[in-house]
């Protein structure tokens, strides 16, 4: 048997695939199922399907929450139910500190008069000033029996809003519960949140985001739940084990890598229950109050379900009777594991140094040598890439303490990395991606700064 020699065509060839297989990721290294947090786990558990169904009676009796129905008593209309949201969140825990966040707005839009407009904010304090969001919103609006057209002004329709968006409501508020209860102590301070005036233009979502903005809040992103609680579509589709969670772009803005996120981490500690990822900022044509905080730079996700029935959405006919709560308390389970995860981990690493990005060739010029800042709290790292033509991270290594790693034979043009902090418990932050900004482009914020 003889051996070509190394100047043949075929010892030529054969470095040449040795070099190119070495230099590739290997698929050993694709993404490893998480350590679970037996505390995570215990939290989850904790929710509630019939509390939610009792929760929900309660705001569904008030007839109407629209945004104008202020002043109807104890019994009926928005105030009511206020009111009745921010004492059920004070008898949770004394941990949890819940407010009015108020605000005057002229009349606008569909506003037709000058009007209060009240969230009610309930926090969480931890051991950071850092912010993760949990929201949904309780206005409600209905069209007309009558005609079956809207008026948006008309706040005495009956409204009963049970699903849009009672649900989010109520799986808020149950997570405000079981979070205050649980005795974890999180890194990151957690604010649970009941918006009003979603339905006359993401009102009180904005103003929020506005004064979270004007304060300099590092908000490091906002679970939005809207429209949650259905498992059966208007087209007679049943769907209870699957859910949607819709991520403004481009592909690595921090609300997609909060999507990855959710979906490692609720999918691991649920297994059987989907998150299907969407590529939108919301459903085609219309909006929710996460984008409130993505317009002004913050980080943030809706969560709906699969199969909506567009039927019973602003009408009278959004009752009880539309909502699965065994569906809507796993859908609170795809929230909270997610949350308490990042809620727990140190804060994503930073990998930009002024406009540019901490990425570069190494000293072969052949390299991808990644550097980042280092995390507090951080005792590794998980650093993550893909084919740039791929949706989600399709490799990884976990690397210790420290702030830079090469990858010798790996062209940055040819893959798109990212890194996450990990903290002692095995928690991980959201992904940060090595991701240069178009020219002229100045972010008003980002995680990490």
């Amino acid at each position: 048997m003889t051996t070509p020699s190394a100047r043949s065509p075929v010892a030529r060839i054969a470095v040449g695939l040795l070099v190119l297989f070495v230099g590739l990721p290997s698929p050993a290294r694709a993404q490893n199922s998480p350590a679970l947090d037996p505390r995570i786990a215990a939290l989850l558990e904790e929710i509630s399907p019939d509390r939610m169904r009792g929760y929900l009676e309660v705001l569904t009796a008030f007839e109407t929450r629209h945004t104008m129905s202020r002043g109807e008593g104890p019994d009926r209309g928005i105030e009511a139910a206020a009111d009745y949201i921010l004492e059920t969140l004070r008898s949770f825990s004394t941990r949890l500190q819940a407010e009015l966040d108020c605000y005057e707005i002229p009349a606008w839009g569909r506003v037709p008069d000058q009007a209060e407009i009240c969230n009610v904010i309930a926090v969480l304090p931890g051991r950071t000033d850092r912010r993760v969001y949990v929201t949904g919103h309780y206005d409600t609006v209905a069209r007309r029996e009558e005609t079956g057209r809207f008026d948006w002004t008309r706040w005495d329709n009956p409204a009963p809003g049970a699903n849009d968006d009672g649900s989010g409501t109520v799986l808020t508020m149950e997570l405000a519960r079981v979070f205050a209860e649980s005795g974890i102590d999180f890194d990151a301070t957690l604010v649970f949140g009941a918006l009003a005036g979603e339905e006359e233009g993401l009102v009180g979502a904005t103003l929020h985001a506005q004064r979270a903005a004007r304060d300099s809040l590092r908000i490091d992103g906002v679970w939005n739940n809207d429209i949650i609680g259905n498992s059966l579509g208007g087209n007679g589709v049943v769907d209870s084990r699957t859910v949607r969670v819709f991520a403004e772009g481009p592909e690595d803005s921090m609300s997609r890598q909060m999507a990855r996120h959710i979906r490692r981490w609720a999918e691991a500690y649920q297994p059987g229950h989907e998150i299907r990822l969407i590529a939108r900022e919301d459903r085609f044509g219309r909006g929710g109050d996460h984008t409130a905080f993505n317009r002004l730079g913050f980080p943030g996700v809706r969560f709906s379900e699969s199969r909506e029935n567009y039927s019973r959405q602003h009408t009278a006919a959004d009752t009880l009777g539309g909502v699965d709560f065994g569906y809507l308390a796993r859908n609170a389970r795809a929230n909270a594991a997610s949350v308490a995860t990042v809620a727990l981990a140190p804060p994503a690493p930073v990998v930009d140094a002024g406009r540019g990005t901490m990425l570069g060739r190494g000293e072969s010029g052949y390299a991808a040598h990644l550097r980042w800042r280092e995390s507090p709290g951080a005792v590794g790292y998980r650093i993550v890439w893909r084919e740039t033509w791929g949706p989600d991270w399709e490799n990884e290594i976990f690397v210790g303490p420290g702030t830079e790693h090469v990858f010798e034979g790996i062209s940055i043009d040819d893959y798109t990395f990212g890194i996450a902090a990990v903290g002692p418990g095995g928690h991980e932050s959201l992904v940060h991606p090595y991701v240069r900004p178009p020219r002229g482009y100045t972010p008003i914020r980002e995680v990490g700064r």
